[in-house]
């Protein structure tokens, strides 16, 4: 959770996580991970895109993970090679 002292603090959104107490910002899971929990507490959420995939940094759902250049498939899933010549 995050926000100023003595007041209602706000749940770190997916894609991002809080390790400690205090005012401090919640921090984003870093590019090629992604996060499904809320009010996460550690880095150990973020898990890591599959197989010839990437994501941006604070990504919060699989589907975020998409296709590396050459590779093709549906995002949040393994990609495979494209075929010779496409």
């Amino acid at each position: 959770y995050t926000g100023p002292d003595g007041v209602k603090c706000d749940a770190c959104r997916a894609g991002t996580f809080k390790v400690g107490n205090g005012t401090g910002a919640c921090i984003s899971c870093a590019m090629d991970l992604y996060s499904t929990t809320v009010a996460a507490v550690t880095p150990d959420t973020c898990l890591g895109c599959p197989a010839f995939t990437r994501s941006d940094i604070g990504s919060g759902i699989i589907t975020n993970c998409s296709c590396i250049a050459g590779y093709t498939g549906p995002d949040g899933v393994k990609c495979d090679a494209c075929r010779a010549g496409t």
